[in-house]
């Protein structure tokens, strides 16, 4: 989930830890990577965050890169935050940063989903699928290179699908089939979330296609491969060599 942008004038007692302390009672924990309110790396002036979106479109390096991923979908979710304008006015000029967007899409392109293979689909059935890692991240992902490449600055991943086509950066039909499968493995999720919690186990995001009802199984892999084939019409915007 975005991470809220607190200035750094906030004190950290009574802003940033209130943030991770009301997370972590709303079941997200603290996130391995260290992307927190209460790291230092996310919490600073309004200069240094229009700065760090500049060097992110300008230097597109593996560290940059990571940092946009999280930082480009930053969300108002409460009070003023005159800080958003001169942030939507970076966003807006990623379309004159080939270079980044190129390296983005090979990101966006380098995890496919969990698809099974034609000869060995009754294996598929029994195995192990990570729904957050094999579909919403990269569905998330494909939304947020659309968005970026053609200007668009709203977060939420079905909205930028929506203005995606709006814009003509996606057909209809692509468009479509991605929020249909992002809702669908989303709600998958949340039902295995609840089951887990009910059972008195903590909630993880694993699955085995042989558990769901025949028709939510086909239903799960037509998004896997709803998302695949969104990803191969990306690799014209792949770097050569990669």
């Amino acid at each position: 989930m975005p991470i809220p942008l607190i200035p750094r004038s906030t004190p950290i007692s009574s802003g940033t830890k209130d943030v991770n302390a009301g997370l972590a009672r709303a079941g997200f924990g603290a996130d391995i990577s260290g992307v927190v309110a209460g790291n230092a790396l996310w919490r600073m002036s309004q200069s240094r965050w229009v700065q760090t979106f500049r060097d992110c479109l300008e230097f597109p390096d593996w560290s940059h890169l990571v940092r946009a991923a999280v930082a480009f979908d930053f969300r108002h979710v409460a009070g003023g935050l005159e800080i958003a304008p001169p942030l939507v006015t970076v966003l807006r000029d990623a379309p004159a940063h080939p270079g980044f967007l190129a390296h983005l899409a090979e990101i966006t392109t380098y995890a496919p989903p969990p698809l099974p293979h034609w000869f060995f689909a009754w294996r598929w059935q029994r195995q192990e699928v990570d729904l957050k890692k094999g579909g919403i991240v990269p569905i998330a992902n494909l939304a947020r290179f659309h968005a970026l490449a053609n200007g668009i600055t709203i977060s939420p991943t079905l909205d930028r699908l929506i203005a995606a086509e709006e814009l003509g950066a996606l057909n209809k039909e692509t468009a479509q089939s991605l929020r249909e499968a992002f809702a669908f493995i989303w709600q998958v999720r949340l039902d295995q979330h609840a089951q887990q919690i009910r059972a008195g186990l903590p909630p993880d995001n694993l699955i085995r296609p042989d558990q769901l009802p025949p028709l939510a199984r086909k239903e799960l892999r037509e998004a896997f491969r709803a998302i695949a084939a969104a990803q191969h019409q990306l690799n014209r915007f792949v770097p050569l060599g990669t």
